[in-house]
């Protein structure tokens, strides 16, 4: 297979349609949790006590663990890395951050406009969110009544994300990832040391924002998944892709439902149905998903915010509209995003990648 082949062949995945229906999941979740103060959930809480938010957001990184580590094993480069990176999150989550304060926030905080700018609070909720690590959820005055007061709870995975970027390019440039065999053995001892530590927690009863050790429970579950993606990327000649095999881990993870096994049972069924959908579904019915506009990230960070209005002015909207009418909303500004922020942003990465062919060391795509 020559050089071209191989390009296209890599490129002809699903991933766009995939990332649109994880983003529209969360949406779907938060529907159910946010008008009633998650004390209603979606079905696959009530079936495998956890909501389709966590399964999205699984999915989320085993995609984002498959393009990162393919990424740095094309050009191992830290700084076209992360410039590469903060292209790709920053000037989104910029937009959206000042819409939300100057348009959304001032709209319904209960303070006047003037205080509630000048509050140190609102710069402190800009600023935190900008940041990804220090992310601050709530803006003085806003969302009060809500039974969540939280503008924009999405943004709590980004810190996380942040923390495996920088955990491909630090081992990276060790040299750890340069052999193949070398690579494949560390992300097996990762992933199996992410399992340990779910199981672990799961038996000590720490689940997803509950408790001290809550954090730990999401790092461990969240770079499972993301070094699940990477490992999949480092066999992807290799590694059969067979619906047989979806159907039989998805009856592993039905039966670990409510054991401390299912965490790291589910996140691996979700890593290999990821891979199985982006790779082997193909023909036109889908093929037109790989060129269409990628939303997903638009509808992840505006959703929340989007959906947290609409209970503030209807206090008794159904979960059902707060999903159905929040995300026909969340289409408009995440498709703006796209095509007036995020767009332009990859271009400018794309113009560096092409300038730098003519020299020794490309700048990654």
């Amino acid at each position: 297979m020559d050089r071209e082949s191989k390009f296209e062949a890599r490129n002809r995945n699903n991933f766009n349609i995939l990332r649109v229906i994880a983003a529209s999941l969360v949406v779907l979740s938060h529907g159910y949790e946010l008008p009633t103060g998650a004390v209603q959930h979606d079905w696959a809480f009530y079936f495998t006590g956890r909501a389709l938010s966590w399964y999205a957001v699984n999915l989320f990184f085993v995609i984002s663990g498959y393009l990162i580590f393919a990424s740095w094993e094309r050009n191992p480069s830290p700084l076209s890395f992360f410039w590469a990176r903060f292209l790709r999150i920053v000037p989104g989550l910029f937009v959206m951050l000042v819409t939300t304060v100057l348009v959304l926030g001032a709209s319904f905080s209960t303070l006047p406009f003037f205080q509630y700018i000048v509050d140190y609070r609102t710069l402190q909720y800009l600023l935190g969110c900008l940041s990804v690590i220090a992310v601050r959820y709530e803006l003085p005055g806003v969302f009060v009544d809500n039974p969540n007061e939280a503008v924009n709870g999405s943004l709590w995975t980004l810190r996380y994300e942040v923390f495996c970027y920088v955990c491909v390019a630090a081992i990276g440039m060790t040299g750890l990832l340069k052999v193949p065999g070398r690579r494949m053995r560390f992300l097996v001892a990762g992933i199996l040391a992410s399992s340990l530590a779910l199981i672990f927690l799961d038996i000590r009863g720490v689940h997803p924002s509950e408790g001290k050790l809550a954090m730990a429970y999401e790092l461990a579950r969240l770079t499972m998944c993301f070094q699940l993606g990477g490992l999949y990327s480092d066999l992807r000649h290799r590694l059969p892709l067979k619906f047989v095999v979806v159907v039989g881990l998805l009856a592993v993870m039905i039966a670990s439902v409510g054991t401390p096994l299912f965490a790291p049972v589910a996140s691996i069924t979700i890593a290999y149905a990821a891979m199985w959908l982006a790779f082997v579904p193909d023909g036109e019915w889908i093929a037109w998903t790989r060129s269409a506009p990628d939303y997903s990230y638009g509808i992840y960070i505006y959703a929340f915010p989007i959906q947290q209005a609409l209970i503030a002015a209807m206090p008794t909207i159904s979960p059902f509209s707060t999903f159905a009418l929040g995300f026909c909303l969340t289409v408009v500004p995440a498709a703006l995003s796209w095509h007036f922020v995020e767009r332009p942003a990859i271009t400018h990465k794309q113009l560096r990648s092409l300038q730098a062919r003519t020299k020794p060391t490309p700048i990654a795509g």
